[in-house]
Formats: structure tokens, C-alpha cells, sequence
């Protein structure tokens, strides 16, 4: 794109750009997310001969349209004062500036290829491993008390599902699910809960491998400073059965869905019982938390939807049918209708520290 391309040439001095070679000879090619609720457009900066990526740059599909950008910006600074200086996992800010009515977004491209579904199936383990221990680090670097917060409660669990009963013409399922989600946590809305930097959609293809097998991350508009434990975890975990399974069909979602996290077999609860212990949940939180996390991302799902539309306003029967069908809003139902069937597994979490010792001698530190 000629736009990118003449911003970085007549820049490239004063980003201090010299080190990626000479701009005459860089391409750029632009794309646009699929997901229909991406606000943006991309470019990858390719150098003559490489098929990597040295730059990615972002730009809103609407001009002034800038809101999910400022905030990625924000976000990125807060997650790179956790990292080292020369840590290259998350991309680093080279330019944030308007050019030609456009807001341009220049960013260090992460190393490393989209750790698809059927890279997962070639190498589960390492795919499985890699991105928790480098989750465990950005959480356990940012974790900061919610007593030191008091909104905690009403900004990441109750406002987004209150503002998600506004916006969706209700049935009595949409509002058994939202009552419960809130039954469940409140509880804890009063207890001293870790919080820590959730980035919001650990998933693919947000998470790159590297040709060490090292983990990436990219994409950080929907990230919360201060977010809630575990939820990027459980996330992560169903993308990863989601590939297992090679699901690509609600039915599938769902039987994957099950295996990982419901019943005496289900597979994720050591990953689960590792993030508990090094964080210090409490096991009582664990399952309320694996609620909390469809139904606020099922929320934000519909509130990035309608953030074109008049604030507040009620979405089309369209657009309800599309998200009650939707795998997210599936899992939701799922997890409260057989939430004791979660529980069960749940007991697994309270697992002797002489086999979480054990469990932790077999994996591999590969965030370094």
C-alpha cells in the first residue's frame, strides 16, 4: 500500500528504522481480518527476499474510527514494562501518528508463524505448553490485588453483562444465563482477587511459534491491565481441544468442549491446577471464573458488534440469531447447564504437591 510505504520512507530516519535495510526495497501487503467484528485494517512490511514480516502496520477500516487502536497502544506499553528490554514476544510501538487522515499503527512484528489447528496436531504438547508458561510469566509479572480496586467487580464482570441484557432482545434462556454468571461470582465480588494483564482472545491466530518452538503474542486491543485470572487460560485451553478434535462444527466444539474440561477424564485441569497454584486462587473461584469467561467474551463479542450503532441500543433479530448460534454463546450454556459436572472436575485442582511437583519437572521452560 503506497499510504504505508511513503509514511515509513519519510520516517524511517527518525524511527530509527536503519537496522531493517533500505525502504526502496520493501513491499507491503494489506489485508482484512475475517472476524466480523474486526474494526481494522492490517499490513505486513516485507524486505526484498524474506517472507516474514519486520513491521506490522494497522489502520482503522473507518477513518477517525481510532478507539480500538489507542487502546492496543495502551495496552501494548503496560505488557512490554513486564518484559525484557530485549524480549521480542509482544510487539513494541514504533509509531502512532496520523498521515493523510489516517491514524497509522507501527509495530515490531512478532518472530514466529500462526500456531494454526493443524500445527497443534503435529505437536499438542509443545503447542500446549509453550503459550501457558509464557502466560504464567505475564501474569505472574502483572498480578496486582483487586482489593487495591475497587471497581473490579462492576468493570469486568457486572457492567459487561448488564450492558449485554440492554442491548439483546432477552429470552428467558439470555437471562437465566447472564443471572447465574452474575450469582456465581458474586461471592467474590467483595474478596481479595488476584488481577493480572488478560489479553482477551489468547488464541489463535493471535499466537505465533517460533522456529524454537518460543511463543508470541499479537493483537492486544481487547486487553485488560487489570483483567481477570484465568480466563485467558481457559480460553487458550479450548482452542487447543477445538484443534485436538479438528472441530469445525458447533457439535464438534462442543464434544471438544467436554473432554477437555467436564467429567472424571477431562484433560485440561493439571494445565489448570499449575495456573491455580503459582497464582494463588482460591479452588472455590476456579469454576465461577470458567463461567464468567464465556459470558463476558460472548458480551464483548456483541458490544464490539454494535460499537458503530447508537450507544445503548438494541440489536436486530439478525444479529441475535447469529450470536445464540455462535460456538461462544454455545459453551456459555453448556458450562452453567452442567456446571456440577465442572465442579467434579474441578476437585482435581486439589491434587497432592508432591504429583504438582511432578507434573512440573515434565515441562519445559521455552519462554526463554
Amino acid at each position: 500500500m503506497n499510504l504505508v510505504l511513503t509514511f515509513l520512507t519519510k520516517n524511517w530516519q527518525r524511527f530509527n528504522l536503519k537496522r531493517f535495510g533500505d525502504p526502496v526495497r520493501f513491499s507491503c501487503v494489506m489485508m482484512t481480518p475475517r472476524f466480523r467484528a474486526s474494526s481494522h485494517v492490517i499490513g505486513f512490511v516485507l524486505a526484498e527476499g524474506r517472507t516474514e514480516p519486520i513491521l506490522v502496520v494497522k489502520l482503522p477500516r473507518l477513518p477517525g474510527d481510532n478507539d480500538r487502536l489507542d487502546r492496543e497502544v495502551a495496552n501494548l506499553h503496560v505488557a512490554n514494562l513486564s518484559r525484557p528490554e530485549d524480549d521480542v514476544s509482544i510487539p513494541r510501538v514504533i509509531a502512532y501518528e496520523d498521515f493523510h487522515q489516517h491514524r497509522l499503527l507501527i509495530e515490531t512484528a512478532v518472530p514466529g508463524r500462526p500456531m494454526s489447528p493443524a500445527v497443534v496436531r503435529m505437536q499438542p504438547e509443545l503447542c500446549t505448553e509453550a503459550p501457558i508458561t509464557w502466560l504464567l510469566n505475564l501474569h505472574l509479572a502483572t498480578a496486582t490485588r483487586s482489593a487495591r480496586h475497587d471497581d473490579w467487580f462492576e468493570r469486568l464482570v457486572e457492567n459487561p453483562l448488564n450492558q449485554f441484557k440492554k442491548m439483546l432482545p432477552l429470552s428467558a434462556e439470555d437471562g437465566r444465563l447472564i443471572d447465574q454468571t452474575l450469582a456465581m461470582m458474586n461471592p467474590f465480588r467483595d474478596g481479595d482477587v488476584p488481577l493480572v494483564m488478560e489479553h482477551g482472545d489468547f488464541s489463535a491466530p493471535n499466537i505465533l511459534q517460533d522456529e524454537n518452538g518460543r511463543a508470541g503474542v499479537v493483537d492486544w486491543e481487547l486487553a485488560e491491565p487489570q483483567g481477570l485470572p484465568a480466563a485467558d487460560l481457559f480460553f487458550f485451553l479450548t482452542y487447543i481441544a477445538f484443534a485436538r478434535q479438528n472441530a469445525r462444527k458447533n457439535a464438534d466444539y462442543l464434544k471438544a468442549f467436554q473432554q477437555a474440561f467436564f467429567g472424571p477424564k477431562a484433560w485440561a485441569w493439571p494445565h489448570v491446577a499449575r495456573y491455580r497454584e503459582q497464582l494463588n486462587l482460591a479452588p472455590e473461584i476456579m469454576a465461577p471464573l470458567f463461567v464468567a469467561t464465556w459470558g463476558r467474551y460472548v458480551a464483548g463479542l456483541l458490544m464490539r458488534l454494535q460499537e458503530s450503532n447508537e450507544a445503548g441500543s438494541m440489536v436486530g433479530n439478525e444479529t441475535v440469531k447469529w450470536l445464540q448460534s455462535n460456538r461462544y454463546y454455545v459453551l456459555w450454556r453448556y458450562a452453567i447447564e452442567h456446571v456440577k459436572e465442572l465442579q467434579v472436575a474441578n476437585d482435581k485442582l486439589q491434587i497432592s504437591k508432591e504429583k504438582l511437583l511432578e507434573f512440573h519437572k515434565k515441562i519445559p521452560d521455552v519462554s526463554k
